[in-house]
């Protein structure tokens, strides 16, 4: 199996994920201030050894770092916090934008 879905030589494997995010802050009784918060991750897959690492074994090397079981949001510290360490140690960089 692995062999029929090997990437062909005119093939990139790439991770995308964009999330915006717009914040509303009260200023006083007039209007409102808004803000719109974005990060953006983009990872492509690697060849080391004549063999594939596809982006999205780079993007999912939690391993038992997460003791929960089930279905988690990322917004738990307990998913979040060694993810950001791991792939931050990996030199893959989410990139944050705040309008």
């Amino acid at each position: 199996m692995e062999d029929r879905l090997a990437y062909s030589s005119t093939e990139q494997d790439m991770v995308l994920l964009h999330h915006e995010v717009e914040v509303e802050f009260p200023d006083g009784l007039r209007e409102k201030h808004s803000r719109t918060h974005s990060g953006t991750l983009l990872e492509f897959g690697q060849t080391k050894n004549g063999k594939m690492i596809t982006a999205m074994a780079f993007t999912l090397i939690l391993g038992n770092k997460v003791k929960t079981r089930g279905v988690l949001r990322p917004i738990e510290p307990e998913v979040y916090v060694p993810a950001m360490d791991i792939i931050q140690a990996y030199g893959i960089k989410v990139m944050e934008k705040i309008e």
